[in-house]
């Protein structure tokens, strides 16, 4: 057998080397490195639970607010309904490819006195 430290051949029922006395015996596995690395993965998934969480919790209620607000006065003047964003500050039509998921109906009057301008794509101008 060969010292791990300085490679001199050394008996094998030896524990440490004669020459550098570096400890010869098989390494295990700290328990504490271990208690460490779970601990480290239960903080990792704890905060990614409740970052998820959160989000959703975000995601659900925001838009819903928003929508009981505008959704009673598009459908009282379903005759001038125009499509709104969460982030945009343009109104557009129901077909317009500049609309996503988070799309809103109200009336154009409103739109117009919420400070909302016309889509150049759909209203042409």
């Amino acid at each position: 057998m060969y010292c791990r430290s300085c490679g001199v051949k050394i008996d094998i029922c030896k524990q440490s080397c004669p020459v550098c006395g570096a400890d010869q015996r098989k390494r295990r596995f700290s328990f504490f490195l271990l208690v460490a690395v779970l601990l480290a993965c239960a903080v990792f998934a704890a905060v990614l639970v409740l970052g998820t969480r959160l989000s959703k919790e975000q995601a659900l209620t925001a838009p819903a607010a928003y929508t009981a607000q505008t959704s009673s006065t598009a459908a009282a003047d379903s005759g001038n309904v125009v499509y709104v964003t969460h982030a945009g500050t343009k109104y557009h039509k129901a077909g317009c490819s500049y609309l996503n998921d988070s799309k809103e109906s109200i009336s154009l009057e409103e739109a117009q006195s919420l400070g909302y301008e016309p889509c150049a794509f759909c209203f042409g101008g």
